[in-house]
């Protein structure tokens, strides 16, 4: 019973993934003929994996990684758009142990839908899933560097929430926190599982 549920669990996340990557793939091709705001953003992320093996669990220690991306603002409401795009995300952790330290640094590119709510006075919410897809995976030591990439799975989704503030039509700052929802690891023979979280603050410009 329990293989079932785990596997039925699998198909969902697959499902939904699926899903997920041909609704993004759709909504960029409409912003892309529709009147949508066109923007840059950039910042810094402060990002920290955990690590669970059975009963044992290892958080890693927070990394600064960049955070660049593209946004596509979609026509909506006063109050309400959709939010999409295309973003360069870092994730990772470090640990420490006496003199040694490894560091985990992966790479995605990531498309988020977003739900994107104005809440006066320049502020904006938004919320909404996150397809990231692995660019690079690698873990670095002392005596050098490795690629882990064939231990960590292709694409995974997270959940996105975030708060702007909007200087002017141009110009605006935004804090988020992107919430790993899938189990990063390919390997899962111990019931391992890793997910991965990370801070973000930077600042957005409008190109159209």
């Amino acid at each position: 019973m329990i293989h079932y549920i785990c596997g039925l669990t699998k198909k969902i996340h697959f499902m939904f993934k699926k899903i997920l990557f041909v609704a993004t793939l759709a909504i960029t091709a409409i912003g892309a003929s529709a009147q949508a705001k066109i923007g840059l953003k950039g910042g810094l992320s402060f990002a920290n994996a955990k690590f669970t093996a059975g009963t044992s669990t290892q958080t890693l220690n927070s990394i600064v990684t960049p955070n660049l991306g593209l946004t596509v603002d979609f026509p909506g409401s006063k109050s309400f758009n959709i939010q999409s795009g295309l973003s360069f995300t870092g994730m990772g952790g470090k640990l420490s142990s006496g003199n040694n330290s490894w560091t985990t640094n992966l790479s995605y590119l990531s498309i988020p839908v977003l739900a994107k709510f104005q809440l006066g006075s320049g502020f904006h919410g938004y919320a909404g899933p996150q397809l990231s897809f692995l660019l690079s995976a690698k873990e670095k030591y002392a005596g050098g560097t490795q690629d882990i990439k064939n231990e960590v799975k292709g694409s995974s989704v997270f959940a996105l929430f975030g708060l702007g503030y909007s200087l002017n039509n141009k110009i605006n700052f935004f804090g988020e926190y992107n919430a790993g929802i899938s189990n990063l690891s390919k390997i899962t023979t111990n019931g391992e599982k890793t997910s991965a979280n990370a801070f973000s603050f930077g600042v957005g410009v409008s190109l159209k």
